[in-house]
């Protein structure tokens, strides 16, 4: 998890980003080819390979993360995680070094962490792709190696990088569709929950973050939606309204940030985690007042960060155009939610 606001100054101009620590539904017909980007706008077949610009296999690694295939400059592929709680997209050390990328002399940026805050250079960087997609000339960020917040991937896809798209995740298929924005947010989605997506913009002129509302216990509360994450984490307010106050644990875990780590003193077991038709049961979320919380504007009221774990086991919609995560549930689940939310709310 990889958290915190980054200060870029560069030319004259400074800028601030957030950043932190990512079905198949029938037709009557098989559409194939160019007819279906017409068709399919009516269709619910989300994750049908017509109308998708590019597809990538990914798999989660043992933090829980969305890990997919990426290049640099043509060269790959190499593992980069989806992080949806990060502003802007990045390498690590060992994946510069490897391929000889020059800083940028014009730009840096202060990586304000989930812990501590830094200076790091941008790169230059003639392309970044992912199956046949090709970003040109983006602006990509260098982070250290100097703790074991990147293990198992090379490199961050950010918000600058997927909000370019409508990126749709398929557990059946194992693999990441993106698709033109546009040709997603019309598409009928029954059978699917959705979740408006609140943008908090951390600058003018940066990609923003998303929360959305969530019921943790039957305690209400904003979220970041960050798949960046490999753990769930609420602050402090939220924690007392479950009754616990800190000072009264002792742990040995702790949570790594991009240039450091710390130690973990409370946990919090969620029986029931729900938010518009979609619940999660016995959750596991840590106590911390981490950075983001303060640089986010949520440390003094009850919030949490929702990380990858969450969602991998489903399949699911970011659609950016409209401000919505769309997340496939089963009728059941839709069901037995109207229940839960009786004894609960």
């Amino acid at each position: 998890m990889r958290i915190g606001v980054w200060r870029i100054a560069g030319n004259g101009a400074s800028h601030e980003i957030g950043w932190s620590m990512i079905a198949y539904m029938a037709c009557a017909k098989k559409i194939i080819g160019l007819l279906a980007a017409i068709v399919l706008t009516g269709c619910a077949t989300t994750f049908d390979q017509d109308g998708a610009i590019a597809i990538a296999p990914y798999h989660v690694d043992s933090s829980g993360r969305i890990v997919i295939e990426a290049s640099i400059n043509g060269i790959g592929p190499f593992d980069f995680a989806v992080d949806t709680g990060a502003t802007i997209s990045a390498v690590f050390h060992d994946l510069r070094d490897e391929l000889a990328l020059d800083n940028d002399p014009n730009e840096s940026v202060v990586i304000r962490g989930v812990l501590s805050s830094k200076s790091v250079p941008l790169l230059i960087i003639r392309s970044l792709g992912v199956g046949n997609e090709v970003w040109l000339d983006p602006r990509i960020a260098l982070l250290p190696d100097t703790t074991t917040a990147d293990d198992g991937f090379d490199g961050i896809l950010g918000n600058d990088f997927l909000r370019r798209y409508a990126v749709g995740f398929s557990t059946r298929d194992q693999v990441i569709r993106l698709y033109p924005p546009d040709l997603t947010s019309r598409r009928s989605y029954k059978g699917w929950a959705s979740v408006p997506l609140e943008l908090y913009a951390v600058d003018e002129g940066v990609a923003p973050l998303y929360f959305f509302e969530v019921a943790i216990n039957g305690k209400k509360l904003t979220a970041l939606f960050d798949l960046g994450a490999g753990l769930n984490v609420i602050n402090w307010p939220a924690a007392r309204r479950f009754g616990i106050e800190p000072g009264n644990f002792r742990r040995n875990d702790s949570i790594e940030g991009v240039f450091d780590s710390a130690p973990v003193n409370a946990r919090l077991n969620a029986k029931l985690v729900t938010t518009n038709n979609i619940t999660w049961r016995n959750e596991r979320f840590i106590i911390a007042d981490v950075e983001v919380f303060a640089k986010l504007n949520r440390d003094d009221y009850p919030a949490a960060i929702l990380g990858a774990g969450l969602f991998t086991q489903r399949d699911f919609v970011i659609d950016f155009l409209r401000n919505r995560l769309l997340v496939r549930v089963e009728m059941d689940e839709l069901d037995s939610h109207d229940t839960e939310r009786g004894r609960t709310d």
